[in-house]
């Protein structure tokens, strides 16, 4: 049996990623930063599927309460946890050309993008070496970070080096955790349709019909984020360790 904590999975992005793990198998610990009517909808929605799903409120980017969360989710499931899924994330305080950044803007990305998603990954990956781990089970980290953390962007730097940090960090624990039997993967995803994403689907919209900036011409869905995770923690890339994974339609496809 396989169970995953899957942070920033109330909606969007993240909820594709929690159904997409319980289609393959997985109990689910939903996380938001509140218990909302979203988080509700995506527990009902796993539990459809025939899976467990509970539902913890955490911010995960105050550090003090990583260790509880996961103890929590664990005590939440009656089970050890297999995969964590390093999902929440947040956007820039302001859209501003780089000369006009703002620190406050900075340190906000920083702190969710970055910081909590590296002492994340540890305090999980510490969690796991310290316990006895089933043999022939997957257990894995997966870091959704962004094409941002590849293709720039200038009105929003702030935020594509926070998502490039992300990457790091899935690299770098990868490289640790390989030999433990621990696989890390780094999700980016490209334009994805969802809430979030609305107020620039419009201008990505028509820079798909008349530029043709995706090779797949219309925007991703989250549960096609979720179909690549659901494949890595679920053990179906067992010789990979560090890959950059991009559900991204070909955005980032290097052409001529």
């Amino acid at each position: 049996m396989n169970y995953a904590l899957v942070t920033g999975s109330s909606r969007g992005i993240g909820r594709g990623i929690a159904l997409a793990l319980a289609d393959r198998g997985f109990d689910i610990v939903v996380n938001g930063r509140a218990e909302t009517a979203q988080m509700a909808e995506t527990c009902r929605e796993i539990e459809a599927r025939g899976r467990r799903a509970v539902g913890l409120a955490a911010d995960v980017s105050d550090l003090s309460a990583q260790a509880a969360l996961i103890a929590r989710a664990e005590d939440a499931l009656g089970a050890p946890l297999t995969a964590l899924v390093a999902n929440a994330g947040v956007g820039p305080l302001r859209k501003a050309d780089i000369l006009d950044t703002r620190p406050d803007s900075w340190d906000h990305v920083m702190d969710c993008n970055a910081k909590a998603v590296f002492f994340l990954a540890q305090t999980f990956a510490r969690h796991l070496l310290a316990r006895d781990r089933a043999p022939g089970v997957c257990h894995s980290i997966c870091i959704v970070s962004s094409v941002s953390a590849f293709a720039a962007s200038t009105d929003k730097a702030e935020y594509c080096v926070s998502k490039a940090a992300a990457g790091m960090v899935a690299k770098t624990f990868a490289q640790r955790l390989a030999p433990e039997g621990i696989q890390v993967f780094d999700i980016q995803p490209g334009i994805i349709e969802t809430d979030l994403s609305r107020p620039v689907l419009e201008q990505y919209g028509r820079m798909i019909e008349e530029q043709g900036i995706t090779l797949v011409p219309r925007f991703g869905q989250p549960d096609e984020v979720g179909r690549v995770v659901a494949a890595a923690a679920s053990g179906d890339l067992p010789y990979c360790v560090g890959q950059t994974l991009r559900p991204d339609g070909g955005l980032t496809l290097q052409r001529l």
